[in-house]
């Protein structure tokens, strides 16, 4: 069975919404669960560019689906690239967050040709969810400080003025784990420069002045879960 065949094949068994680009980035393959969930038919899409379509973005707004992406470019060197969220545009003109796993296969027709699979399945739901729940800690955080020092007559730390958005919750996961700037990137499938940003929003919003100290509130806090929790 040629690769060709093999793409089609799965792209009309599989019960996730599924598409296929080239080595340009370019969609050549649209199965229906595809556009039930993303509101795209097959003949509007084809042949156009995935980014264009979707312009796909991470938590924080980091752009996600663009020339060369970082899932692309892996699959292009025949690296395996884990699953990920990303929030895209439907044809309706909402924001959908979904969950995407990549597989590339190069084409046995065309050695220099790649077929890059992408399965995707809707984690909307979940995302508000987590949203909700990190709202919720947040909140419980500041009451419970709040309640300390009503007690105490201390001074604690001040809760954020406004809640960590779940990535900048994951940064600060990250942080309190002892990841540096590059590990939090190849964790989160980002860009150093962006990691950083975010690392700096999340000192912003804790009223650090450094890592280490934004760890010490965090674990205060109680803004991430902890291994003796």
């Amino acid at each position: 069975m040629t690769t060709a065949r093999l793409v089609q094949e799965l792209l009309d068994k599989t019960a996730d919404a599924a598409y296929v680009v080239d080595e340009n980035q370019r969609i050549v393959a649209w199965n229906q669960v595809a556009a039930d969930l993303l509101g795209f038919e097959a003949q509007d899409v084809i042949g156009a560019n995935c980014f264009q379509v979707l312009g796909g973005h991470a938590e924080g707004g980091c752009v996600v689906c663009k020339r060369g992406c970082q899932p692309h470019a892996a699959g292009r060197r025949g690296e395996l690239t884990p699953s990920f969220d990303v929030q895209v545009r439907t044809g309706e003109g909402r924001p959908r967050w979904i969950n995407v796993s990549i597989i590339a296969l190069p084409l046995e027709e065309d050695e220099r040709a790649l077929a890059v699979v992408h399965l995707c399945r809707d984690v909307e739901g979940k995302k508000q969810a987590q949203q909700f729940a990190v709202d919720m800690v947040a909140r419980v955080a500041q009451f419970k400080q709040q309640a300390g020092a009503d007690s105490s007559g201390a001074a604690p730390f001040t809760a954020p003025a406004s809640p960590l958005t779940a990535r900048e919750t994951q940064i600060l996961q990250l942080l309190c784990q002892g990841a540096d700037t590059a590990a939090i990137a190849a964790t989160l499938l980002i860009g150093q420069s962006t990691a950083r940003n975010h690392i700096q929003r999340v000192l912003h919003k804790l009223g650090a002045h450094s890592r280490l100290e934004a760890v010490t509130i965090a674990r205060q806090q109680r803004l991430v879960a902890w291994p003796t929790d």
